[in-house]
């Protein structure tokens, strides 16, 4: 039986009409997101993001325990931050992994990007790893609460496994590092 939005077995490819802007917050804008036939969808509109794995010499990973507002209460989660306007994702990466850690890379590679959510959202990360680490100071923007938290990659996924980007990225850094060994 043939679906609404099929044609003799071809899905038919909505169209965007036309985004209707209703509110925006200091980090994201809510749009009604119109599609053809009138379908109506919400769309957070984010944007770019990064998110670090911070790997010590011992392979030890670098973590913050941080309080986050949206679910009023701390987590443990790789540094993570938006990426700025007009700022290259590889840049955002050190900037968030300086201010949160307060660690800087000798080395910071791309392994993985795609779409956080993207049933409601635009958000797209990009996920580095950092090595060859040298400790300067935390540089905390305001009103992030945060400490540095030290873990095996295994200790996270057991005990915290919390924050869905950073198992996401701990298991791709992992899942590269298996790879690369065979």
């Amino acid at each position: 039986m043939l679906g609404s939005d099929e044609v003799q077995g071809k899905i038919m490819e909505p169209r965007v009409e036309r985004d209707e802007f209703i509110c925006a917050g200091r980090r994201v804008k809510l749009y009604r997101r119109i599609l053809s036939g009138g379908i109506v969808k919400d769309l957070v509109s984010f944007g770019k993001a990064v998110v670090v794995v911070p790997v010590l010499d011992d392979k030890r990973i670098v973590f913050v325990r941080q309080w986050r507002a949206p679910i009023a209460r701390w987590i443990v989660e790789l540094p993570a931050g938006k990426v700025e306007e007009g700022e290259k994702p590889v840049d955002a990466a050190a900037r968030e992994l300086r201010e949160e850690t307060g660690y800087r890379a000798g080395k910071l590679r791309e392994i993985a990007s795609a779409y956080v959510a993207p049933g409601y959202s635009d958000e797209y990360m990009y996920i580095f790893v950092a090595e060859d680490l040298v400790f300067e100071g935390q540089r905390p923007e305001k009103g992030e609460y945060l400490m540095t938290v030290i873990l095996r990659p295994e200790e996270y996924l057991s005990e915290f496994r919390e924050d869905m980007k950073s198992i996401a990225a701990l298991l791709l850094y992992l899942w590269n590092n298996k790879a690369a060994s065979i």
